[in-house]
């Protein structure tokens, strides 16, 4: 059981940044004053509203939590202020999160224009749910993370409708100049986490959910950051879109009521919540928002079944997934990527899996986590054991093969 939450006192310790800034510029300022607070009715959202040095965002989770997240600039005082009153739940930075990959040592083989099998969704007896036309189709994958290729012939099919208003959002727009749309991925990561659920395997890769559909949810930046008020928005939207899965590659030590709350709020309206252990390599070191009760936090392995040197573990890890050396989509391409990151998307699209198979959402935990093949590690390293989508499905899962191992199309 996940133990992590957050207390009033801890929250207070988390706005005692103190002290006058000399010398910075008004916007800066603005972003290193910058809060979510969590409000509990109208008075509390108006006096959130009011002190705010900014015109306020607000995130109306109350339906499910009773909470509207206030985003705005405050100073110490008035923040102090707002934590003296009972009907504010926390106040909290509206910090940057992090995406938890990179880029793999394995060279790219010398596999142009050839269908490549990855070793993870071979491993994970995804490609036997395939053989038995289990496909995730009809279950709708929101995607947070720094959005998605709406070219890469590995994800055309699969992409929700660009001109359909909400079926994409970007909070941070694309830069550059391959940007068809604000959501469209500048960084890569996004793009790479998105073929490992849905990628379609006609082209270069296959993913786990291959007829899955999938949502672009922009909150993070060419450079991989990602701020804590955007992922909250995305999440709510998610919600209100009706989806089904949401997948969150991204994390950071510190804890985030915000983002706990809005788990809370998807979660309460039906969508299931995967999220990356993080790459910190050490015990008790499982970041947020995987920490959470409301997520499905997943820890990497490699591909011969040890857990990756460099994946967070400790007793919040509810399962494992490959994410040392995968192989999967990125702009106008295929990489092989490291990181929670790429354990992460396996679980989405196994999710995907068996919502497609008519398993509710709390049935589809119970059952990944029941199923999981157990790797003779500890459950702070592996959780229930390392996903396994055909025993989960109830098919054959003796095959535990590794596919064309760490290869991947070439550029």
């Amino acid at each position: 059981m996940k133990r992590r939450g957050w207390s009033r006192r801890d929250l207070l310790k988390t706005t005692a940044v103190g002290g006058a800034v000399v010398g910075l510029g008004a916007a800066v300022v603005e972003r290193m004053n910058r809060y979510i607070v969590g409000a509990t009715d109208t008075g509390s959202i108006t006096a959130a509203a009011s002190v705010s040095d900014v015109q306020e965002e607000r995130i109306a989770l109350s339906e499910h939590t009773g909470l509207t997240l206030v985003v705005g600039s405050y100073s110490d005082g008035r923040r102090q202020s707002l934590l003296s009153r009972e009907d504010i739940a926390f106040v909290q930075p509206d910090r940057t999160l992090e995406l938890v990959s990179t880029p793999s040592d394995q060279r790219d083989s010398d596999t142009a224009g050839a269908q490549v099998l990855p070793w993870g969704i071979d491993r994970i007896d995804a490609d036997v749910a395939h053989a038995e036309r289990a496909t995730g189709a009809g279950v709708d994958v929101g995607i947070i993370d720094g959005g998605i290729d709406d070219a890469h012939p590995d994800l055309q099919e699969n992409l929700a409708d660009p001109s359909v208003d909400g079926n994409h959002r970007a909070w941070v727009d694309c830069q550059g100049e391959d940007c068809p749309y604000p959501w469209s991925d500048d960084g890569n990561h996004g793009t790479h986490v998105a073929g490992t659920v849905a990628a379609d395997g006609e082209n270069g890769v296959v993913g786990v959910a291959p007829e899955a559909t999938l949502h672009a949810l922009k909150v993070c930046g060419s450079g991989g950051s990602c701020r804590t008020s955007d992922i909250a928005d995305a999440i709510r939207h998610a919600a209100d879109e009706g989806w089904d899965v949401v997948n969150l590659s991204l994390g950071a030590p510190q804890k985030a009521p915000a983002l706990q709350a809005a788990g809370q709020y998807a979660r309460k309206s039906g969508v299931l919540l995967v999220a990356a252990a993080g790459n910190r390599g050490q015990p008790d070191s499982v970041g947020y928002p995987a920490a959470y009760d409301e997520f499905v936090a997943v820890s990497a392995t490699d591909i011969d079944d040890d857990i990756a040197d460099f994946s967070s573990t400790g007793p919040e890890v509810d399962i494992a997934a490959p994410g040392k050396d995968v192989c999967s989509s990125i702009v106008d391409g295929h990489r092989v990527n490291n990181g929670t990151s790429m354990a992460s998307p396996h679980v989405a699209g196994a999710a995907a899996q068996l919502l497609a198979a008519g398993h509710s959402q709390d049935e589809v935990v119970d059952q990944l986590t029941e199923t999981a093949e157990d790797l003779g590690k500890s459950t702070d390293e592996q959780g229930a054991g390392l996903l396994d989508v055909a025993k989960a499905l109830d098919y054959d899962s003796s095959d535990n093969g590794t596919g064309d191992g760490t290869s991947c199309p070439s550029q």
